[in-house]
C-alpha cells in the first residue's frame, strides 16, 4: 500500500484545528455570564447552578460542535507528522500514529459529551438531580479524557526525542517546538484556559515554518 508523500502546508490545518478548538471549545464554554467556568465546581451542585445561571444552553451546543469539528481538523496535522517521521524512525512514526488516533477520535467525544451534559443541565431547570447525572455521566466517560491526554504525550514524546537526537532535518533546540513546553508557557500566559490547544497550535504552525522549505 503507497502512503502519499509529506504535506508540510497540511500542518496548517493542525494548527487551526487546535485554535478552533481553543476559540470554540475551549473559550466558547469557559466565558458564562457569571464568570470564567470553573470546571473544578462542576463537582458541587450549588457552585456549579451558581455560575451556569443564565447561560444559554445554545453555548454548548457550539462548543460541542466547534471541538468535534476541530479535532478532526487537527488529526489532518497529526498524521503529517506520522508522514514525515516515518522514513526516518519508523518505530517511532508508529506510535505517533496511534497517539494521533487516541488524541483526536475520544477527543472529539470528549468535547461533545461534555458539552452535551452542561447543556442537559441547564435544559433541566438546573436541578439537584440532573447534577448528579450529570457527574455519573461525567465519571463515567473519563476514559475518553485519560485517552486523549495519553495520545498528546505518544504524539509529541516521540517527535521530541526524534528532534533530539538528530534522526530529523530540524535543529536538536527545534525539540522546544513541541505541545509540552508550549503548553507549559500557554498556560503560565493564558491562566491555563486552553493551554493544550494554544500549545499544539504553536507547535504545527511551528513546524510548517521550519520545515516548509526544507521538505518537498
Amino acid at each position: 500500500m503507497k502512503t502519499e508523500p509529506f504535506n508540510p502546508k497540511l500542518l496548517l490545518v493542525g494548527a487551526f484545528g487546535h485554535l478552533l478548538c481553543w476559540v470554540g471549545g475551549d473559550l466558547l464554554l469557559y466565558f458564562v455570564p457569571n464568570g470564567p467556568l470553573d470546571t473544578m465546581k462542576l463537582f458541587g451542585y450549588e457552585d456549579t447552578a451558581r455560575m451556569l445561571q443564565g447561560v444559554n444552553p445554545m453555548q454548548f451546543t457550539l462548543s460541542g460542535i466547534a471541538g468535534t469539528v476541530a479535532m478532526m481538523l487537527a488529526l489532518v496535522g497529526y498524521y503529517q507528522i506520522y508522514l514525515y517521521l516515518k522514513p526516518v524512525a519508523a518505530k517511532a512514526s508508529k506510535v505517533v500514529l496511534v497517539g494521533s488516533l487516541l488524541t483526536c477520535i475520544p477527543g472529539a467525544v470528549m468535547h461533545f459529551t461534555c458539552t452535551s451534559m452542561l447543556w442537559y443541565f441547564v435544559k433541566s431547570d438546573a436541578t439537584k438531580a440532573a447534577h448528579d447525572i450529570m457527574l455519573s455521566f461525567f465519571t463515567e466517560t473519563a476514559v475518553t479524557t485519560a485517552m486523549c491526554n495519553m495520545g498528546v504525550f505518544m504524539v509529541c514524546i516521540p517527535l521530541l526525542i526524534c528532534v533530539w537526537k538528530g534522526k530529523t532535518s530540524l535543529p536538536k533546540w527545534a525539540c522546544l517546538i513541541n505541545t509540552l513546553p508550549l503548553t507549559l508557557a500557554a498556560g503560565i500566559l493564558l491562566a491555563g484556559m486552553g493551554a493544550m490547544n494554544v500549545g499544539s497550535a504553536l507547535m504545527f504552525a511551528g513546524l510548517y515554518y521550519m520545515l516548509k522549505n526544507t521538505e518537498s
